[in-house]
């Protein structure tokens, strides 16, 4: 960053100072490298101080020396020797002022007699041409005051008369003089500076190319991305097709079944109630009665024998319960398409993979198992320059076919199956506690800000009762359930929030009082409560009658119950599993086990099920959701992690109408949104509860208890 001090030129025509390469070549461990261009050159056996000096760049540098001091200021200069107005100035003496005494002097001297002096008024109009000084005069590096008039044809160097006599005498060296050297070698000069010219004009050229390539490949980054995208959207619509075409197969071959299923129930029921109301009489008859009664009995029963015969007659037949789905085993192993680039070496070479080796121009891509993906004829081919960069891809995914088969396609039939022992439920229990869902998506789903925030301590029974502990939260028909543990209640609340009914005045029907834990209502309104304190879940209705009692394990610690087309599903947080049983209370099987794999749960707190019947549990300590399907088959989870999309420490989970997920982030104090695809869509209340715990979702409203609080915190739009 400053001017050159003792500037020496490098092979390679680049200039630095000489105390500046004495650092660079000790750091460098004594190799001369340009610091420029990166070559390394020989260094003298003198080091660094016997590397040529560049001349021209001491020139120049007297020349800016020289133009420092200002024309206009020329006049007032001063005489080197005695001080007085400077009148001439000597460029051959280094550019020296004289007076008019001293110039008489200068004149006189013999050395000097062959100096040029000028004025001051002719050195101020010469200073105007900025190139005037590189045409004054050189004088010898080794005699000082010596011209440098001749030219060393042998050492290629300018010298003065001196040192022809002793560095470069003539029987050894040939001399030219500075003018013949000049005319000799200013062609060569010429001519090299033009290829050095034309050298930088290819250069350029080439610089200019590898720009566009590296435009090119830019844009064909971009339509690479895109194509990738839009075929992707294309065939998860594709999927999207055929799920809902599935969907509506199953529910042609459920429908129908369920109806003649429920209509086979509900005549078994009116023939077994006909007949306990006929076996009750009897037996009272046969009992209490006279001969005169159970002799009249007697011939009733004979006009009535058609009538008795009926009764195992069900002309509507046995449905079968057979709905199964057959995956096609190939659906997943079709790849997309094929993104084209050469791989270079370090030296530029491109490498080909051994498929382009083979067939340059194939425009197909082979699977695991051997399906082959081919291109329509009408596929996007993009290539830019000579980047080497394409996607091929089509306007549809492709067709799939085997090399001589077709691959089944995607089908939902109806298969026959041996029946199993399991314990079906009852229609009304089948029916009664089908979760109901509503079909339309929560106001706020996607917009995360404009919320009114309210704080609910409590109505319960008694004037200005407040919550006492409460604990499981969920909504049942716009209805706000909350249990309210220590006070041994289930709270109903109105949209007003104020208390229309408790549940837990059992009156007796209890061995002990029971602490709601968590609570499910069936369409029916049957409500399931489980009391976890005395490992049991209580049946009742609206009021407050006992329906029935199902029992738990006594090795549980059972946390939060869902309900799930006929069953009830219990999270267990110290066997670190998931319970089924029937709504009558009878075991069908379990999942889970201490672990971090795909059916293992460390502490599995909360589980929901959704409207397509995803169970979906809370699996706290491996910081995610873990989602099953209704026979307890794994589907995917999503979560696992402090990052801003993942989970940490999840507790409740609640889904409104459009199966959209919400998801109390305990460890990250906030609630994550998740779509039905498992797709984040955004964060809520993030600090507003501390450690939320329990969360229940309506329409219009959030509500949510944190881990330390008294009351629940309700959110509305």
């Amino acid at each position: 960053m400053e001017r050159f001090k003792s500037p020496k030129i490098l092979p390679c025509h680049h200039t630095f100072c000489e105390h500046c390469l004495t650092k660079w070549v000790k750091a460098n461990g004594g190799q001369l490298v340009c610091p420029t261009c990166k070559n390394q050159w020989p260094l003298p056996s003198g080091g660094v101080p016997a590397i040529t000096s560049n001349r021209f760049m001491n020139d120049l540098l007297e020349v800016i020396s020289s133009m420092s001091v200002r024309p206009e200021t020329i006049a007032e200069t001063m005489c080197e020797g005695c001080k007085k107005s400077a009148k001439y100035w000597c460029g051959d003496c280094g550019g020296q002022f004289y007076c008019n005494v001293c110039i008489q002097t200068h004149k006189v001297v013999r050395v000097l007699q062959d100096h040029e002096p000028m004025t001051i008024a002719e050195y101020n109009e010469k200073m105007s041409t900025q190139h005037f000084r590189m045409t004054q005069p050189r004088f010898c590096g080794n005699h000082r005051s010596t011209k440098l008039e001749f030219y060393c044809d042998t050492c290629q160097v300018p010298i003065c008369h001196k040192c022809t006599v002793v560095d470069h005498p003539s029987r050894n060296h040939e001399m030219l003089s500075l003018e013949s050297a000049l005319e000799k070698y200013m062609p060569d000069m010429k001519a090299y500076s033009l290829k050095i010219a034309q050298k930088v004009d290819d250069l350029k050229l080439r610089k200019d190319r590898a720009c566009g390539v590296r435009q090119d490949l830019d844009v064909n980054r971009s339509t690479a991305e895109q194509q990738i995208n839009t075929l992707c959207e294309k065939l998860i619509d594709e999927i999207k097709k055929q799920q809902m075409k599935m969907l509506g197969q199953v529910d042609d071959i459920y429908i129908p079944k369920c109806k003649q299923s429920d209509a086979n129930i509900e005549l078994l029921e009116h023939k077994i109630a006909s007949a306990e109301s006929m076996l009750s009489y009897l037996n009272h008859l046969l009992t209490f009665g006279g001969a005169v009664d159970i002799m009249t009995a007697q011939k009733q029963m004979k006009d009535q024998q058609q009538h008795y015969d009926d009764l195992t007659n069900v002309p509507c037949g046995d449905p079968d319960s057979d709905l199964v789905f057959t995956e096609n085993p190939d659906c997943l192993q079709i790849d997309l398409g094929v993104v084209r680039g050469n791989h270079l070496t370090k030296q530029g070479k491109a490498i080909k993979s051994e498929e382009e080796r083979k067939d340059e121009d194939r425009m197909e891509t082979i699977t695991h198992n051997q399906l082959q993906v081919h291109r329509e004829e009408g596929s996007v081919t993009k290539q830019t320059g000579n980047t080497g960069l394409e996607v091929i891809g089509g306007h549809e995914l492709g067709v799939v076919e085997k090399k001589q088969t077709q691959p089944e396609p995607l089908v939902v039939r109806a298969k026959h199956r041996q029946p199993t022992k399991e314990v079906q439920p009852t229609k009304r229990e089948t029916k009664g506690t089908k979760t109901k869902q509503s079909n339309l998506p929560c106001v706020f789903a996607d917009s995360p800000g404009g919320w009114s925030k309210f704080k609910l301590e409590g109505q319960g029974p008694s004037p200005g009762q407040k919550f006492n502990n409460p604990q499981g939260l969920t909504f049942h028909n716009d209805k706000l359930l909350v249990c309210d543990k220590g006070n041994n209640v289930v709270q109903i609340l109105n949209k007003d929030y104020t208390c229309e009914k408790v549940l837990g005045s059992f009156s007796g029907q209890l061995a002990k009082p029971f602490q709601p834990q968590s609570v499910a209502v069936s369409q029916d309104n049957h409500y399931y409560i489980l009391d976890d304190k005395n490992l049991q879940i209580i049946v009742c209705d609206q009021n407050n009658k006992v329906i029935r009692i199902i029992t738990l394990p006594g090795d549980t610690n059972p946390y939060c119950i869902a309900l799930l087309r006929g069953f009830v599903l219990v999270t267990d947080i110290k066997g670190h599993r998931l319970l089924k049983y029937t709504t009558n209370g009878q075991y069908v099987g379990e999942i889970g086990s201490p672990g971090s794999g795909r059916t293992e749960f460390n502490c599995p707190c909360f589980v929901t099920v959704n409207s397509r019947d995803v169970i979906m549990v809370s699996d706290c300590r491996n910081h995610c959701i873990k989602c099953f399907d209704a026979d307890f088959n794994y589907l995917y989870q999503y979560g696992d992690g402090h990052r801003d999309s993942q989970l940490y420490l999840p507790h409740s989970i609640a889904v409104d109408g459009a199966d959209n997920v919400y998801v109390c982030d305990n460890g990250n104090d906030r609630i994550s949104m998740w779509s039905r695809d498992r797709t984040c869509i955004g964060h809520l209340f993030h600090g507003k509860v501390i450690r939320p715990w329990y969360i229940a979702v309506s329409r219009d409203r959030i509500c949510v208890r944190g881990w330390n609080d008294k009351h629940i915190t309700v959110f509305s739009k």
